[in-house]
């Protein structure tokens, strides 16, 4: 079995103050973490990129209905890429939903160990 001690470091929220007021994000603590152990596995390398796209996608979809009410939805269902929305956001732009979102945090970590 493989060393877990890795993943479960990066499950943990990392801080940039004794406070714990300000988390650090993916791209600040990625040169911490170690060389895989094992070898690249491509099958895990492509699903972990497809998540990342599918968010990103999704993101970018809503982002121009994003705290709309449902019956906005109703009668105009999301089908394309649009701009506008609740930030002014350009065609195909994510909203910060999308960069700052925990999730997130998981899929890069997984594309650093996979890479």
């Amino acid at each position: 079995m493989e060393d877990e001690s890795n993943i479960k470091y990066w499950l943990n929220c990392h801080f940039h103050d004794e406070e714990k007021q300000q988390i650090k994000k993916p791209d600040e603590i990625q040169d911490q973490l170690p060389e895989p152990t094992s070898p690249l596995n491509e099958n895990i390398f492509n699903r972990i990129k497809g998540s990342i796209f599918g968010m990103a996608i999704g993101d970018a979809l809503g982002a121009h209905v994003e705290f709309r009410p449902r019956q906005y939805l109703l009668e105009n269902p999301v089908s394309d890429l649009q701009g506008g929305g609740t930030w002014g956001l350009e065609k195909g732009q994510v909203n910060s939903s999308f960069s700052s979102k925990k999730s997130n945090c998981v899929p890069f970590f997984l594309l650093k160990v996979y890479r």
